[in-house]
């Protein structure tokens, strides 16, 4: 039974009451005219909590659901998402279902804040390693959860919101910049992959790498029909992209439109493209290779291997690997104390088109269309470095125009 007072002869709130075995509670009904209940130890504990509640209440909270896991709303988010691909959408329940679930998600909603999302994201980083662009896969699937906890009223605000400028300041700082092949690195490469052998296979991939600045996504999924020979121009409409299929269903190729509005242009081709191609293409015809890959309805991809499948993302640095350490081994059989062929990746051929531009002295809004970037100063702020070589060409500049002027 209700009582007016406390034992202690305070008087009792509306709602408030002391039970038998004199701790206290307080009942209220939620905005759906069910009756809820709070316990406390001691009637100022009590007080609090009742405090907090008629807040949440007079804010529109839904206390009722506070207790609710975000492992049950990432199962609402699945059933009500909307407005993402489903390559895209597979991604981020791999994601979630990895690293996510296992404990983070087992929290209950009144217990998120910002702070604790920070320290599960740096957790993820210092712990596991993760790559920077994986934890904000990870963060954007967090977000969209939490993003209908808003929307149901049991959360104020978004607790994901502004986490990942904590983590950037610690990857800028530790990150290490990905730099360009210099000319003379470059021409080594090149011509070690020209030669007959084992690896001249690769000669055509490499070589639109390195003198187109495309992506390995859009050079993979670059077709036949995409390359016009008449006026030297490819066109990029597409990627191709690998992913995981997720309801271990394992791994399979997706197309998907490019990564921005401004990844969809016409690039030119050089010369040495177009010699290329065309060898890849006399050679294919010469051993019956043709395309067994489709995917999406798209077809006719030019990369291939001996069995006309479309070559793999990581196949193709695993061989850039291989072939820096057989251009290692010969550098250094003809001088043991030559320096070491830097390690090459997909991304580093990119990244030495960009900065060969930026050395030819190549309009940046040129560059910054080619590469598919929206605006100059991320390929000045990403991709652009400066070798050497061009550093002093360029301070060369300037003592003959003091030299002129004196």
């Amino acid at each position: 039974m209700n009582k007016r007072y406390a034992n202690n002869r305070i008087k009792l709130r509306k709602g408030e009451y002391q039970r038998s075995n004199n701790t206290f509670a307080y009942w209220w009904f939620d905005k759906n005219g069910k009756r809820q209940f709070v316990y406390a130890r001691s009637l100022p504990e009590l007080r609090e909590k009742e405090e907090a509640i008629i807040r949440d209440t007079l804010d529109g909270i839904n206390y009722s659901k506070l207790d609710s896991t975000v492992n049950s709303y990432f199962e609402l988010w699945k059933e009500i998402k909307s407005g993402i691909r489903e390559t895209t959408y597979t991604s981020y329940v791999r994601y979630y279902k990895r690293y996510v679930e296992p404990e983070f998600g087992k929290k209950k909603l009144k217990s998120v804040t910002y702070s604790s999302v920070v320290m599960f994201l740096k957790g993820l980083a210092a712990e596991k390693g993760l790559a920077f662009g994986t934890i904000r896969n990870i963060k954007v699937v967090l977000s969209m959860v939490f993003d209908i906890a808003v929307r149901d009223d049991v959360l104020r605000n978004n607790p994901c919101k502004g986490t990942l400028r904590e983590l950037q300041r610690d990857y800028e700082s530790n990150a290490k910049e990905v730099s360009a092949l210099t000319l003379k690195e470059q021409k080594t490469l090149e011509d070690f992959l020209a030669r007959p052998g084992h690896y001249h296979q690769y000669y055509a991939v490499f070589t639109t790498m390195l003198w187109t600045g495309m992506r390995v996504g859009e050079v993979l999924g670059l077709r036949w029909e995409d390359v016009d020979f008449e006026n030297n121009e490819i066109d990029i409409n597409h990627i191709l992209i690998y992913y995981d299929k997720g309801k271990g269903e394992g791994s399979g190729y997706a197309i998907n439109p490019p990564k921005t509005k401004n990844s969809i242009r016409t690039v030119p081709m050089l010369p040495k493209v177009r010699e290329a191609l065309l060898e890849e293409k006399e050679k294919q015809e010469a051993f019956g290779i043709r395309c067994q890959s489709e995917y999406d309805g798209y077809s006719n991809f030019i990369f291939l291997n001996s069995k006309g499948k479309v070559l793999d993302h990581k196949k193709l640095n695993n061989r850039l690997t291989q072939i820096c350490k057989v251009i290692n081994e010969e550098i250094h059989r003809d001088d043991p104390t030559a320096p070491d062929f830097p390690h090459v990746h997909n991304h580093m051929l990119r990244h030495t088109f960009a900065t060969r531009m930026r050395e030819a002295g190549a309009d940046m809004k040129a560059t910054s269309d080619m590469m598919g970037h929206e605006g100059i100063l991320i390929t000045l702020k990403t991709y652009t470095d400066a070798s050497r070589e061009f550093k002093n060409r360029e301070i060369a500049v300037l003592q003959d125009y003091y030299e002129n002027a004196m």
